[in-house]
């Protein structure tokens, strides 16, 4: 029987309902479930209490508020003794939870430590930092993602030298701002540079570069790029592995002193070579967003590890 006005709400309608508000906020599969408990399924001929209609509308509401959703019926729960009457647009509100379901209202969402990384000798050709992020399950890395969790990652460059190199890096790291790394794409909130729609459910076993960005001008060659992988395939991977690089490619200017100023006897003829290493400090920089409304959507912050320091 169909679920409407006037018909008696059969189990079949309510376990319908239960079983899709629980792929979203539940454990799920692929890029929906955001790990809460699941709404439990009635067995056929049962009469459904008002503990259980009350239950399916509070799991609708958790989700919608986490999403920043504005739902019609979530609010319509049962006294006890009541009549459960069905709600015109329940199954409307279900399918917005669903079309939501990796969007998060900021307020619910909390920034967290994850690894820094900070050279302070100068440097040539490229530095890397390469860490881990580790979930305590493929399923907890999944609703981490799913619930709007963003791994993000800054770059900085201060003191040292008054160099054209130096400013340019100083430059190319701040311009770039924050680059976020989520469940469906990588974004970032500067300017000049490239991110790449790809996001966790994307990750293979073998590193692809998620977002580059370049200097200016004679530096246009310096380059910063992050790349990402996954120790397993999506749905079993629990560990995912960053590599931020900072390329000096920049190739320094040279050529013979002739004639006038410096080229004069006994330097006329001799040969010269610009400088180029990067000095002061740089550091990269890795925090995490996370789901951390205890009321709707809480979910744990990742471990983190560094294999390689820019440093070494």
């Amino acid at each position: 029987m169909a679920y409407q006005q006037g018909d008696t709400i059969q189990a079949s309608d309510y376990n319908t309902f239960a079983g899709n508000v629980n792929t979203i906020i539940g454990t799920g599969s692929a890029d929906s479930g955001y790990g809460l408990s699941e709404i439990a399924t009635i067995s056929a001929g049962d009469t459904i209490t008002a503990a259980q209609w009350n239950s399916l509308l509070s799991g609708l509401q958790k989700g919608a508020n986490h999403q920043g959703t504005t739902l019609t019926n979530a609010s319509n729960t049962v006294s006890v003794g009541g009549n459960i009457l069905p709600l015109s647009n329940l199954e409307a509100d279900i399918t917005l939870i669903t079309t939501n379901k990796l969007t998060a209202d900021a307020s619910n969402m909390a920034t967290d430590t994850g690894v820094t990384s900070t050279r302070t000798t100068s440097w040539t050709g490229s530095v890397y930092h390469e860490f881990t992020v580790t979930f305590a399950s493929a399923n907890a890395a999944r609703h981490f993602f799913n619930s709007g969790g963003e791994v993000r990652f800054a770059g900085s460059r201060s003191g040292g030298s008054s160099t054209d190199q130096n400013t340019d890096w100083t430059n190319l790291l701040s311009n770039a701002g924050t680059v976020k790394f989520a469940e469906g794409a990588t974004t970032y909130t500067g300017s000049g540079g490239t991110a790449a729609a790809v996001g966790f459910d994307d990750l293979t076993t073998s590193y692809q570069q998620i977002f580059t960005a370049t200097g200016a001008g004679s530096y246009s060659a310096n380059d910063w790029t992050i790349q990402a992988k996954a120790d397993a395939a999506y749905g079993s991977a629990t560990v995912v592995t960053f590599k931020a690089n900072f390329n000096d490619d920049h190739a320094a200017q040279t050529g013979n002193y002739t004639g006038g100023g410096l080229g004069n006897a006994p330097n006329e003829g001799a040969g010269w070579t610009g400088a180029d290493t990067v000095d002061g400090t740089l550091t990269s920089t890795i925090t995490t967003l996370r789901a951390d409304n205890a009321s709707f959507v809480q979910v744990a912050n990742p471990s983190f590890s560094t294999t390689t320091e820019v440093s070494a």
